[in-house]
C-alpha cells in the first residue's frame, strides 16, 4: 500500500514539473452522500479526482473520503469512516455523459462502543475498534452540468473484513 501511494505522488510530481502535459489534466474537487450496507449507513463524502491522461488515455485517479453519521442503537454506538483510492476508466463517453469503472483501494474503519447501563470489566470488552484495507471493486457515471460542475454517481463493493456495497452521489467542481 506504501508503495502505490508513494508510486501516485511520484507520478502527480513529475506531472506537476513538466507544464506542457500538466495543462491538459482535470482536477476536480467536490463531495457529496454515501449509502453503505453497514451500520452506520449514512455518510459524507469529500473527493477529488485528476486526469491521467499522460499514462493512459480515458485513465483518471480519485482520492475519496467519507465520514458516517454515528448511530446509536440499543447499548451501541456506531462510527465509521473510510479512505478510497481509486484508479477511474471510462469505457464510454457520450459528451458530458460518460461511465467508467472503478477499481481501488480502501482503508476503513469501525467502532463500536457499549454505551448501556451496565458497568464493569465484562461490559468494556465489548467494545470493539479496527482498521482493515480492503478492494473496491464497481462502476460510475458522471453528468457534466457546465464546463465547470459535473453531477457523479457510483456503485462500488468493497471487499475486506467489513465487506459493504457503496452507493454514492455528489457533485464535482473543475479547478
Amino acid at each position: 500500500m506504501k508503495k502505490l501511494l508513494i508510486s501516485l505522488i511520484a507520478v502527480l510530481f513529475v506531472s506537476y514539473l513538466n507544464p506542457a502535459k500538466t495543462n491538459a489534466q482535470e482536477i476536480k474537487l467536490g463531495g457529496g452522500l454515501i449509502i453503505e450496507t453497514d451500520s452506520p449507513p449514512l455518510g459524507l463524502q469529500f473527493k477529488g479526482t485528476y486526469g491521467l491522461d499522460m499514462l493512459l488515455e480515458n485513465l483518471s485517479g480519485s482520492v475519496e473520503f467519507g465520514i458516517f453519521l454515528p448511530k446509536t442503537t440499543a447499548s451501541y454506538k456506531y462510527t465509521r469512516w473510510g479512505l478510497d483510492i481509486d484508479g477511474n476508466y471510462t469505457f464510454w463517453n457520450m459528451g458530458d455523459f460518460n461511465f467508467y469503472a472503478v477499481g481501488g483501494l480502501n482503508i476503513s474503519s469501525y467502532s463500536s462502543k457499549y454505551t448501556g447501563p451496565y458497568t464493569g470489566p465484562y461490559y468494556d470488552d465489548l467494545d470493539v475498534t479496527g482498521t482493515k484495507p480492503g478492494l473496491n471493486l464497481g462502476a460510475g457515471v458522471n453528468f457534466g452540468f457546465s464546463a465547470n460542475m459535473s453531477a457523479y454517481s457510483e456503485v462500488k463493493y468493497i471487499l475486506s473484513n467489513y465487506d459493504v456495497a457503496v452507493i454514492n452521489f455528489g457533485v464535482l467542481f473543475t479547478l
